[in-house]
């Protein structure tokens, strides 16, 4: 809603509080709530994600639907040294409701770099 970058018709949902990620500690998240979808998410949802990060192979990503199914959208990967996590990912969320509070859950599963969840989105 306002993003020039948003096909006309999509519904965008962004949380751009940024979220410190715990070096090697528990997972956190960011959420986004949804409301005014009718029925339940798409099978081609669009989940932007912008993570900050000096390790990004440390990161396990994923999005947690409100009715608790998660979608990994990223595994550790200890030999990706490269920075951040800025990217889209689509997933086929068509089996659960729309609506409700959707959570970007994010893990540094490896000691030594940090980093925080600079924004997350969902483009319905």
């Amino acid at each position: 809603m306002g993003d020039p970058n948003t096909p006309p018709g999509n519904q965008v949902f962004e949380n751009a509080t940024n979220v410190t990620i715990t070096d090697a500690g528990a997972a956190v998240t960011s959420e986004v709530t949804v409301s005014g979808i009718t029925g339940n998410a798409p099978a081609a949802l669009s989940v932007g994600v912008d993570i900050k990060h000096t390790y990004r192979g440390d990161l396990v990503i994923d999005l947690v639907a409100p009715n608790g199914t998660a979608f990994r959208l990223k595994n550790a990967n200890s030999s990706d040294s490269a920075d951040n996590v800025i990217t889209t990912y689509t997933v086929n969320a068509s089996a659960v409701p729309a609506n409700g509070t959707w959570k970007l859950k994010v893990q540094d599963v490896y000691s030594a770099d940090t980093g925080y969840i600079d924004s997350f989105k969902l483009a319905f």
